[in-house]
């Protein structure tokens, strides 16, 4: 072998390697605390979303409830009224005046009582009487009639309110003004979809029977 290929041979050998990189080798108790900690994480964020479809489900299901509740209200105050001059009840004794016209189907679960509580978000929900309501006629009677100044679909009649006690009454000003409005937003609680500012819901009942679903957004925009 000629002088210069053993001198090429002896570079090429003598030449610095590359050095090896490092690389993480887990073993398998590592491994599968990686798993397990994946698969909670996984578990747990779908639990998460799992609890949140039921709590929209369940908010969903108590409005549907408060309309029904408010509705069997709405009937029982116009049985009452037709019995007493076409007028609506005072307000310190209302809840007592209006139980005896509740009526519900047979198995109903708490019988007509029933009607007088919701629910909402985790809280018990009972409804309040209006104070300007007390003693307006459903109907013209033609003397003293207060719909000739203020129109029934303008006058609140029952809100919810989270634990309202019995016979539980708020004085409301008729809609249709910034006053009226401003006093309506400050005596509601929006039990329903509590925890979402955006969807914060709740009903109301107005003196021609009809209800509306207010959102917290509805007064604040």
């Amino acid at each position: 072998m000629a002088d210069e290929d053993r001198n090429a041979l002896i570079e090429i050998a003598d030449a610095p390697r590359p050095e090896r990189r490092a690389t993480l080798r887990l073993g398998q108790r590592e491994l599968g605390a990686i798993s397990i900690t994946v698969i909670l994480v996984i578990v747990a964020a779908l639990g998460l979303a799992g609890y949140r479809i039921f709590l929209g489900f369940k908010s969903t299901r108590d409005l549907v409830i408060a309309d029904s509740n408010l509705h069997a209200l709405y009937s029982a105050m116009q049985r009452y009224s037709e019995d007493w001059d076409d007028r609506l009840p005072s307000a310190p004794d209302w809840t007592d005046k209006v139980a005896g016209y509740l009526s519900a189907p047979p198995n109903t679960p708490g019988g007509a009582q029933s009607y007088l509580h919701g629910s909402g978000d985790s809280v018990a929900v009972g409804y309040v009487y209006n104070d300007l309501a007390a003693g307006y006629n459903l109907r013209p009677t033609g003397t003293n009639d207060r719909q000739r100044q203020i129109d029934p679909g303008q006058l609140v009649l029952l809100i919810e309110r989270p634990d309202a006690p019995r016979n539980a009454h708020v004085a409301i000003p008729p809609q249709g003004s910034a006053q009226g409005e401003q006093a309506l937003y400050h005596e509601l609680a929006f039990p329903h979809f509590a925890d979402d500012t955006k969807e914060a819901t709740t009903v109301v009942l107005f003196a021609n029977g009809s209800l509306r679903r207010y959102k917290r957004l509805d007064f604040t925009r």
